[in-house]
C-alpha cells in the first residue's frame, strides 16, 4: 500500500506520496475537475512559466502500477525538492518574497477566472533561490462574489510576521515556530500599541480584524453563515490584493547590521589567515567532490559560495536572520542554495500531530559534506555541550567535511570566556583531535592565526 506523506491529512482535495525521485498527489473528482479547467485556460502553464509553481503534470492514476489508487482519476506529478524548508527557518525577505509570490499567483488567478482557496506559507517551498508554489489544488475556479476565503490565513502565515519584522524590530522566527506557522490575531493585536495602529497594515488588517474575529466569537452565528449571503465584486477582491501587495512591497527590516551580519568586516582574520583558509576549503572541496553540502554557521556566505560554484547543492545555516537575509539577497538566479535560519543547539523539532506533520530539522539536513567553520567554540562554550557530543552530531550530519578549531587563546574565545566561568576543561586541541580521530580520519590540518586556530579536513571511517 501507499505510504502517504504524513503532513499531507490536512488536505480534503488530496494525500501526497513519494515514488523514486518523484512527488505524486492524488485528487478527488472535483479536485480534479477543476484542475483540468485550470490547464485547459492556459492558467497553470502561464504559471509554471513564470517560475511561480513548481513543474507540474496531470497523469491518470491507471500510468502507475501502485495499489491503493484505485478512488483517484487523476493524479499530480511534481519534481522532489531536495531541500524543504518552512517559514520559521526563514529570513524576513524570504518570507516576504513568498508572500508577494502568493499574491501575485493570487492575482494571475483572479485574471482567468480562479482563486486561492488557502494561503499558508507550507504552501510553497523554495528552488533556485525563489518560492514556488507546490500545493497546486489550492487553485479552484472563481464565482463571482466569492470572497477570499484564504485572507485570514494569508495574514496569520505571511503579513503579521512581516508586520512584527518591520514594525517593531521583532524576531518572527520564534513565533512562527511556537505556533505552527500562523500568529493568531488576536496575539498580534496585543504587540501593537496606539502609536503603531497607523502604519501601513496595522489598523486595518489587524486591530479591526481582531475586534472582528472577537465581536464573532461573541455571537451565535458563525463567520461563514454571516457573511454566506455577502457578495464582493470581483473588482475589490483584486484591490484589496493589490493593496496588500503595495504594503508587504514596502515593509523593510531595521537596517542595524547584527553582530554577525557584520562579521566579515570585523572578524579577527588578517588577509593571509583569509587566503589559507579559503585555499584549504577549496582543496577539500576539489578532493571530495560533494553533491550536497552543509554549511553551518554559515554567515553572509563566504564559503558556500565556494562549494556552490563547485556544482554543489548547499544548505546554508546559521542562527543570525539579518546574515541570512544578505546571503539570500546576494544569491545569483537559479542558485541551489537553500538558507535557513536555524540554531544547531536548539534546532527545530518535530511537530503537528504525533510529531510526524513537520519533519524536524536534523532529519533534513543529511549531506555529503559539513562546513563547520568557527562554530565548535559556540556550541561548547556559548550552548554548553560536550566537545564528544559536538564532535558526534557533526559526523552524524555527514561522513566528510572541514572543521575549525579556535583555541582558547584565540581573542573570540577569550572575549566569551570573559563574561563566564571557564568550566570547559573538555575544551583543548588534544581532546578535540582524539575525539575526530576516534569517530573519523584525519586528512588534513591547517594552522592559522599563529596557531590558534586550526582547519581540520575529516573523514569518517
Amino acid at each position: 500500500m501507499i505510504a502517504y506523506e504524513p503532513g499531507s491529512f490536512k488536505d480534503p482535495s488530496g494525500r501526497v506520496f513519494y515514488l523514486r525521485d518523484e512527488v505524486y498527489r492524488t485528487l478527488t473528482p472535483e479536485a480534479g475537475e477543476a484542475l483540468g479547467r485550470a490547464w485547459e485556460s492556459g492558467l497553470m502553464p502561464e504559471l509554471t512559466r513564470a517560475g511561480l509553481v513548481l513543474e507540474t503534470e496531470r497523469v491518470r492514476a491507471t500510468e502507475l502500477d501502485v495499489p491503493g489508487l484505485e478512488g483517484s482519476a487523476w493524479l499530480l506529478r511534481q519534481p522532489r525538492v531536495p531541500v524543504v524548508s518552512y517559514a520559521y527557518e526563514w529570513s524576513f525577505e524570504m518570507l516576504r518574497d513568498a508572500a508577494l509570490v502568493t499574491l501575485e499567483i493570487l492575482e494571475r488567478c483572479l485574471a482567468a477566472g480562479f482563486l486561492l482557496k488557502d494561503a499558508n506559507s507550507f504552501n510553497l517551498l523554495f528552488l533556485g533561490g525563489k518560492p514556488r508554489l507546490v500545493d497546486v489544488p489550492s487553485i479552484e475556479p472563481y464565482q463571482e462574489g466569492m470572497l477570499w476565503a484564504g485572507y485570514g490565513q494569508f495574514c496569520r502565515s505571511f503579513l503579521f510576521p512581516l508586520l512584527l519584522g518591520a514594525h517593531l524590530g521583532l524576531e518572527f522566527q520564534p513565533l512562527l515556530r511556537g505556533t505552527m506557522g500562523e500568529l493568531p490575531v488576536k496575539e498580534v493585536a496585543r504587540l501593537f500599541r496606539l502609536r503603531d495602529w497607523f502604519k501601513p497594515g496595522v489598523l486595518r488588517d489587524v486591530v479591526l480584524q481582531a475586534r472582528l474575529e472577537r465581536d464573532f466569537a461573541r455571537r451565535q452565528e458563525t463567520l461563514a453563515g454571516s457573511v454566506s449571503t455577502y457578495r464582493l465584486p470581483k473588482e475589490l477582491l483584486v484591490a484589496n490584493v493589490r493593496r496588500l501587495r503595495r504594503i508587504i512591497e514596502r515593509l523593510r527590516t531595521p537596517t542595524t547590521p547584527s553582530e554577525w551580519s557584520g562579521y566579515t568586516a570585523f572578524h579577527n582574520y588578517t588577509d593571509e589567515d583569509q587566503r589559507q583558509k579559503r585555499v584549504f576549503v577549496e582543496r577539500a572541496l576539489e578532493e571530495a567532490k560533494p553533491a550536497r553540502v552543509l554549511d553551518l554557521g554559515c554567515n553572509t556566505g563566504q564559503y558556500t559560495e565556494l562549494a556552490r560554484a563547485r556544482g554543489a547543492q548547499v544548505v546554508a545555516v546559521d542562527v543570525d536572520a539579518q546574515a541570512i537575509d544578505l546571503l539570500y539577497r546576494g544569491l545569483p538566479a537559479g542558485a541551489s542554495v537553500w538558507p535557513l535560519v536555524a540554531n544547531l543547539a536548539n534546532p527545530t523539532p518535530a511537530m503537528g500531530w504525533a510529531l510526524k506533520e513537520r519533519r524536524s530539522l536534523l532529519e533534513r539536513l543529511g549531506s555529503d559534506f559539513v562546513l563547520a567553520l568557527a562554530l565548535v567554540h559556540h556550541l561548547r562554550i556559548t550552548a554548553g555541550v560536550p566537545l564528544e557530543q559536538v564532535v558526534e552530531q557533526l559526523f552524524a550530519l555527514a561522513p566528510e567535511g572541514v572543521v575549525e578549531w579556535v583555541d582558547k587563546q584565540d581573542s573570540m574565545v577569550r572575549r566569551m570566556l570573559s563574561l563566564r566561568p571557564d568550566v570547559y576543561p573538555d575544551y583543548t586541541w588534544e581532546n578535540f583531535r582524539a575525539l575526530l580521530e576516534r569517530h573519523g580520519t584525519l586528512v588534513a590540518v591547517q594552522e592559522t592565526h599563529e596557531g590558534r586556530r586550526r582547519l581540520c579536513h575529516v573523514r569518517r571511517r
